[in-house]
């Protein structure tokens, strides 16, 4: 007599413990993807803390180009810009997630920047002009999010 009431009260005791169990889970979820979250987040305010001292030679260097064509001297602007490619290499990978929907068009804008001072390009201060300030304008406005 004793052997079922006790079977009895273990079975209920391991149905209470389940169920216990599977709310938890449901918290125990919320958990982890609020540490998920929190750590995302966290990724993201450092990668925005570094964003602003990786772009600054790069915008250093483009509102220096930006200011020689200004100025009507093609040939020092494009020799200051031989050095935007590398230094647009090293940036790429730390603008690129943070941009979000707004890379194509900062991808876009550096790739006119390129292609304005690329060997054989005709020598337009005009268009290397435009294409540099709308690239500023870009990481700028990246910058401000």
């Amino acid at each position: 007599m004793r052997i079922p009431r006790l079977f009895s009260a273990s079975l209920a005791l391991v149905a209470a413990t389940a169920a216990l169990g599977l709310s938890g889970c449901s918290s125990g979820q919320n958990a982890v993807n609020g540490v998920a979250e929190s750590a995302k987040i966290a990724a993201q305010n450092a990668a925005r803390a570094a964003l602003a001292p990786a772009l600054a030679p790069l915008l250093e260097l483009l509102q220096q180009a930006e200011a020689q064509l200004k100025a009507g001297n093609w040939t020092t602007a494009a020799a200051s810009m031989a050095g935007f490619q590398p230094l647009w290499a090293n940036a790429t990978p730390l603008i690129q997630p943070l941009a979000g929907d707004s890379w194509p068009a900062i991808e876009t804008a550096a790739n006119a920047v390129i292609g304005s001072f690329a060997a054989g390009a005709k020598a337009d201060g005009s268009a290397a002009g435009s294409a540099i300030t709308g690239l500023i304008d870009a990481l700028q406005a990246l910058l401000a999010q």
